[in-house]
């Protein structure tokens, strides 16, 4: 009987091991977490490295994504939400996963060639970069608004703000210096696998016409992109037909008097909305009143309504007029104010005063007072889109170089005199304007391919092994 109660009594222990997942037993911590997660070409990286590296960058998504949803919430953008847990888990894994075997890879190979040593005067750099970044980052959480209603003030503050970096995982001096240590290390590889890169004169012939029809298509499609380019300071590779430079001579309303337009003009928006409200309100009782199943009464109590509403409409059309007759009022003011100076203007182009010395003293138009506008004046050409169709009217009916115009009224700004200075002439811009850039570009494109290739070569020829499902224990 003993012995049949002793089996009965083991049986029942296993059985409630086995139910129970084997909860009885106890994981040796130290032990799981020095399972090797990953080797490559004998160099290991245990489980609690590999969760340590895991986590860092499950919280940097989790960072990265909640700040860019945020963003989308405030300004009201539709159609992004947040990936789950799960998304990011799995995103996490692939990224440690690849950057960790890169990481290894290359360390092994700079020691392979001697190149995972630096010089004193690298290291030194290095350092100073670290520093540099670091500070900076200390600087953004201080401009940031990070560290709340805080009164600290010189190294206090940069004590809170370093405070706060460490424990948000943003870095601290001694990461940021080991990150630029090995980026340092890592550039000197980069340099050795793109020793032999370069650039031939035919490239970047090629893509200079490259260039060349890719803005003729451009402009064809959309004119004013060409003056929109030139007028931000960029250099064009091809210049369409039609266009031409023009300065201006800009005088403004005053303040007073743009400040008495803005509030004619915000009451006249007022004024036509609740006139739109008004006759919505009458189509409404319209509507009503000629729907299916409306009773007798209904209708009388509609059309007695009417009468209201009608004197609604009447009573907000002349808001409306009395607000249209201030904000014309506002305006005649406005452009009476402006006489003196205009008058001024005008008498001294008659007297053959130099147009760019009469914008110096006049103008207050920022555009003509920076480049490449104070040099050039501004490309316009026909139908221009981003400037008002005042200016560009008046700016293309100037029929000769040197031209100056009347006075041009804009109800929005004030007067403009505008001078056609020069035509640009159509045509491609020629290589020796663009070939130092194309070659740059060239370069740094090729220069990064041979080294990504050179990378994704020596992975593969790197002996791997990932043990993923040690992760899941």
């Amino acid at each position: 009987m003993r012995k049949k109660a002793a089996l009965l009594l083991l049986l029942l222990l296993v059985a409630s091991l086995t139910l129970s997942g084997c909860s009885l037993v106890v994981k040796d911590k130290v032990k799981d977490a020095a399972q090797i997660i990953l080797d490559v070409n004998g160099e290991t990286v245990t489980k609690g490295e590999y969760l340590e590296k895991l986590a860092d960058q499950e919280n940097y998504l989790n960072n990265y994504y909640s700040y860019y949803y945020q963003m989308y919430q405030y300004y009201g953008i539709s159609g992004y939400s947040m990936p789950s847990a799960e998304q990011i888990h799995t995103e996490a894994l692939t990224t440690v996963h690849d950057e960790t075997v890169k990481d290894i890879v290359l360390k092994q190979k700079g020691e392979e060639l001697g190149l995972n040593t630096l010089t004193e005067e690298e290291t030194a750099a290095a350092k100073a970069e670290a520093e540099t970044n670091f500070n900076e980052m200390l600087q953004q959480v201080i401009d940031g608004g990070y560290l709340g209603e805080t009164t600290s003030e010189g190294d206090a503050l940069k004590e809170e703000a370093r405070k706060y970096a460490e424990e948000n995982n943003l870095g601290t001096l001694e990461s940021f210096t080991e990150n630029a240590l090995e980026t340092a290390k890592t550039n000197k590889l980069r340099d050795y696998a793109i020793k032999d890169v370069t650039v031939t004169d035919e490239e970047v012939q090629n893509q200079y016409q490259v260039n060349v029809d890719d803005a003729k298509k451009q402009y064809e499609e959309n004119l004013s992109a060409y003056g929109t380019a030139v007028n931000n300071g960029q250099k064009a590779y091809y210049t369409p037909a039609g266009y031409r430079y023009v300065k201006q001579i800009l005088l403004k309303f005053g303040a007073d008097d743009q400040t008495a337009i803005d509030t004619a003009n915000t009451a006249v928006t007022d004024a036509e909305k609740a006139l739109t409200d008004a006759q919505a309100a009458v189509t409404e009782n319209d509507d009503a009143q000629k729907a299916e199943g409306v009773t007798d009464e209904t209708k009388a109590q509609l059309a007695e309504a009417r009468t209201a509403l009608d004197q609604a409409v009447t009573d907000a059309q002349a808001v409306l007029d009395e607000a249209k007759a201030k904000s014309q009022q506002a305006l005649e003011t406005a452009f009476a104010n402006l006489q003196p100076r205009l008058d001024e203007v005008t008498a001294k182009l008659a007297a053959g005063e130099d147009f760019d010395a009469l914008i110096e003293q006049y103008n207050e138009d920022p555009g003509m007072q920076s480049e490449p506008g104070k040099t050039n004046g501004y490309a316009v050409c026909t139908g221009y889109t981003p400037f008002m169709a005042e200016f560009v009217d008046a700016a293309m009916a100037l029929a000769n170089v040197g031209d100056v115009s009347e006075p041009v009224k804009n109800d929005t700004y004030g007067y403009h005199i505008l001078k056609y200075v020069a035509d640009i002439p159509e045509g491609e811009a020629g290589l020796d304007a663009f070939k130092d850039e194309i070659l740059s570009s060239l370069l740094s494109s090729k220069q990064d391919e041979t080294y990504n290739a050179a990378v994704e070569s020596w992975t593969n020829a790197a002996k791997i092994s990932y043990f993923e499902n040690r992760l899941e224990n």
